[in-house]
C-alpha cells in the first residue's frame, strides 16, 4: 500500500508495529483491539466498545465535537489507547481504479495525483489518498492501482480531535480495507465478496487478487426481519454481481460470500439458500484468521462478537 504526503506523517514505526490498537470509529459505535506478541502466538491484549448516542456521529460527519471528544476520553482512560490506527467510514471515502506508467511508488503517485480532479470532486491539495498495485492476474496484465480517496479536511480534524484527547493516530484506514485484512483469504487467485453488516448500513465489498476493488454500501442494516434483510441482500449482491461480470478487463468469478458484522446468525441461512444459484459459497468471518491461531488460544471474544470486531481487528494487524 502507497500512500500520499498527510498519511505519510502518520506510518506506523517499526517499533510500534505491534504496539499500536486497532480504533473502529462509525456511527454508533467505538471499538477497539490491540493484540500482543508471545512466545506462543498472537494473543488478545485489549478489546473494549462503547456506544454513541444517536446524531453525534451521521454519515462520518461529526455533528457534536464537544460530546465524541466526552466519549472519545471516557474510552481512553478505560482503555488505555495511546497509540491507534484509525477507520474511514466509506461515506467519507472515493475509490477509482487507473492505469499507471510504473510500479515505481514516487511515480505511480505523481501520475496518480494529476488524475485525481478526473476521478473524485476533489484536487490534489485538498485529498489524501493511497493505492494498491492490482496484481496482473486480476487486469489481464496491465498495470493498474486501486486508490482510495479521503478529504484532507476530514483527515485533519480526526488528528486534532484524538490528539486533543490523548490519543496519538499512526494511521488511517477505510473500512473495507482493514475488514478485509481481518477476514479476507490473500490468496491472489480467489475473488470473494464481503458482506459486513452493521446496525443502520451494510457495506459490500469485492475483494480480488489482494486488493480491495470495489465497495457499495446500503442504508439498511442487519436489525429487524432476517427475511426481509436477506431478500434485500441478494438483490444487491446480484446487482454488484452482474456489475464486477460485465466490467470490461479480467475480472475472475466471486468464489464465495463472506459475512461478518451484526446479527449474522439471523440471516445467514436463509441467504445461503437464496444466493446459491448466483454465488455457491457463503461462509460466516473468521476474524481472527490472520492473526490467532485458534487452536491454541481461545480469545475473550465469543465468536458471534468477534464478528463485529473486523474492523477494529483488521486495523490492529501490521499492514
Amino acid at each position: 500500500m502507497f500512500m500520499s504526503s498527510l498519511a505519510k506523517l502518520f506510518p506506523a514505526p517499526r517499533f510500534l508495529v505491534m504496539d499500536h490498537a486497532g480504533l473502529e470509529i462509525s456511527d454508533d459505535t467505538i471499538r477497539c483491539v490491540q493484540f500482543v506478541r508471545t512466545m506462543r502466538g498472537m494473543r488478545i491484549k485489549k478489546y473494549a466498545s462503547m456506544d454513541i448516542p444517536a446524531g453525534i456521529i451521521e454519515g462520518g460527519d461529526i455533528r457534536n465535537e464537544a460530546e465524541f471528544k466526552r466519549l472519545l476520553t471516557s474510552f481512553d482512560e478505560k482503555n488505555n489507547l495511546s497509540y491507534v490506527k484509525v477507520s474511514i467510514p466509506e461515506e467519507k471515502a472515493y475509490m477509482f481504479q487507473t492505469d499507471v506508467p510504473s510500479a515505481d511508488p514516487d511515480i505511480a503517485t505523481q501520475n496518480i495525483e494529476f488524475k485525481l480532479e478526473e476521478n473524485v470532486p476533489l484536487s490534489a491539495t485538498d485529498a489524501v489518498f493511497y493505492f494498491d498495485l492490482i496484481p496482473a492476474t486480476v487486469t489481464g496484465g496491465a498495470l493498474r492501482a486501486s486508490v482510495v480517496v479521503v478529504p484532507r479536511s476530514y483527515i485533519e480534524q480526526y488528528i486534532r480531535i484524538l490528539r486533543e484527547t490523548g490519543i496519538f493516530p499512526v494511521a488511517f484506514e477505510v473500512v473495507p480495507t482493514a475488514v478485509s485484512r481481518s477476514i479476507a483469504s490473500m490468496q491472489d487467485n480467489v475473488t470473494e465478496l464481503i458482506v459486513h453488516s452493521m446496525k443502520n448500513k451494510t457495506g459490500i465489498y469485492i475483494y480480488s487478487g489482494g486488493v480491495v476493488m470495489f465497495t457499495s454500501t446500503i442504508d439498511q442494516g442487519s436489525t429487524g426481519d432476517p427475511d426481509a434483510y436477506a431478500s434485500l441482500l441478494v438483490k444487491e449482491i446480484s446487482r454488484v454481481n452482474s456489475y464486477w461480470l460485465s466490467r470490461t478487463g479480467i475480472h475472475p468469478n466471486i468464489e464465495k460470500i463472506v459475512l461478518t458484522g451484526s446479527d449474522v446468525s439471523g440471516y445467514r441461512s436463509i441467504l445461503s439458500t437464496s444466493i446459491i444459484s448466483i454465488i455457491p459459497r457463503v461462509e460466516v468471518a473468521n476474524v481472527w484468521m490472520h492473526s490467532i491461531d485458534l487452536a491454541t488460544y481461545t480469545p475473550p471474544i465469543s465468536q458471534e462478537d468477534s464478528l463485529n470486531y473486523a474492523v477494529a481487528g483488521g486495523l490492529a494487524l501490521d499492514s
